[in-house]
C-alpha cells in the first residue's frame, strides 16, 4: 500500500498493443494490430506460419521497433520480461551452469542457478555441456534462462516445438505453475490441443491482422449446444418447447438448445418427462479451438 493508505492502481492490462504495423521490405508482417494482454493470463497467439506471431513477440521485447502504432508495457521494464525464442543458440562448449551464471551476470540479476535448474527438472545436470544436451534438455535450459530475474511477463515462442509427449507435458505443467504463481505468459503455438489445455485467452492472427481474440472459455461456449435425444415427440410438446425461448429446436426425436437457451435445459427435460417422452441421451457439444482457428484463418 502506498503512503497515505492509497492502494496501488489495479493493472488492467499487462501489455497494450495499439494499431501496430511492421513491414519487412515488401512484406507486411503486422497490419494495424491492436490487442490487450490481461495480467495473470496465459495468452495464446495462434496463426499460420508468417502470420506475425514471432514479430509481435520481438516487438514486445524491444528487439525491433514498430513502423506505426504503439506498444505499452505499462511501466514494466525489459529486465522483468523473460523470453524463450523459437530457435535459440546455445554455445556448445559452455556447461548449463556456466551459461546461466553468465546470463545472470549480463542481466544484472541474482545468479540463482541451482534453484532454477531444480525448477525445470535439471537437478544434477549443471555440469553437462550444452553441446551434449538433447532437444528436450535445451528447451528446459531455455525456460530456465527466461525465468532469470523472476520476470512478471514471459514470452514463449513455440515452447513445445520438437518435444516428445513427456516433454510437452512437462512444458504444459510449467506454464500452468507460472500462471498459478501470478505470472503472465504469452505463448505462440501451432499445437491447438496444448493451447486449449493451458491458455485463458487466445488471439488468432492471419497475414499480420487480428482475426479473433478473447477469453478462450467464452469463445468455446459461443456455439456450444445441448442435444437431447428422446423418443417420439408429440407435435404439441415440440411446439411448446420451441416457444420457451429462442434457440430451442425440437424435431421428431431430438431437441437442441444453443446459446442462451442452454439455461432452459432443466425446464425442457422436466416437460419431456411430464409428457412421458423417453429420454435416451443428453449431451453437450462444444465447438473446438481447431474449428475456431480454421474458420478464422480461412477468410
Amino acid at each position: 500500500m502506498r503512503r497515505g493508505g492509497t492502494p496501488p492502481p489495479i493493472r488492467r492490462s499487462m501489455v497494450s498493443i495499439r494499431e501496430v504495423g511492421k513491414r519487412y521490405n515488401s512484406t507486411q508482417a503486422l497490419d494495424r494490430l491492436s490487442l490487450e494482454v490481461p495480467p495473470n493470463s496465459v495468452f495464446g497467439l495462434l496463426g499460420p506460419n508468417g502470420a506475425g506471431k514471432t514479430t509481435l513477440l520481438r516487438l514486445v521485447m524491444g528487439f525491433i521497433f514498430p513502423d506505426a502504432g504503439q506498444i505499452d508495457r505499462h511501466g514494466l521494464p525489459i529486465t522483468r520480461i523473460g523470453y524463450l525464442p523459437e530457435r535459440a543458440f546455445y554455445p556448445p562448449r559452455f556447461s548449463i551452469q556456466d551459461y546461466l551464471a553468465n546470463l545472470s551476470l549480463l542481466a544484472g540479476v541474482p545468479p540463482v542457478v541451482e534453484s532454477l535448474l531444480a525448477q525445470v527438472g535439471l537437478e544434477g545436470a549443471g555440469s553437462r555441456r550444452l553441446g551434449a544436451c538433447s532437444r528436450g534438455m535445451l528447451q528446459r535450459v531455455g525456460l530456465a534462462q527466461a525465468l532469470l530475474g523472476n520476470p512478471g511477463l514471459l514470452l514463449l515462442d513455440e515452447p513445445a516445438l520438437g518435444l516428445d509427449p513427456a516433454g510437452q507435458k512437462f512444458m504444459r505443467e510449467q506454464i500452468q505453475a507460472l500462471h498459478e504463481a501470478g505470472k503472465t505468459v504469452v505463448l505462440s503455438s501451432h499445437q491447438l490441443d496444448e493451447v486449449t489445455r493451458v491458455c485463458t485467452h487466445v488471439a488468432v492472427l492471419s497475414q499480420g491482422r487480428l482475426i479473433r481474440s478473447g477469453p478462450l472459455d467464452a469463445m468455446l461456449a459461443e456455439r456450444s449446444q445441448v442435444v437431447i435425444t428422446a423418443g417420439p415427440l408429440p407435435s404439441d410438446v415440440a411446439h411448446e418447447l420451441e416457444s420457451l425461448e429462442q434457440g430451442i429446436s425440437a424435431g421428431a426425436e431430438q431437441v437442441v438448445l444453443f446459446g442462451q437457451a442452454i439455461g432452459q435445459k432443466a425446464a425442457v427435460l422436466r416437460r419431456l418427462l411430464d409428457a412421458g417422452v423417453d429420454i435416451r441421451r443428453v449431451s453437450e457439444e462444444r465447438v473446438t479451438l481447431e474449428e475456431i482457428y480454421l474458420e478464422a484463418t480461412r477468410r
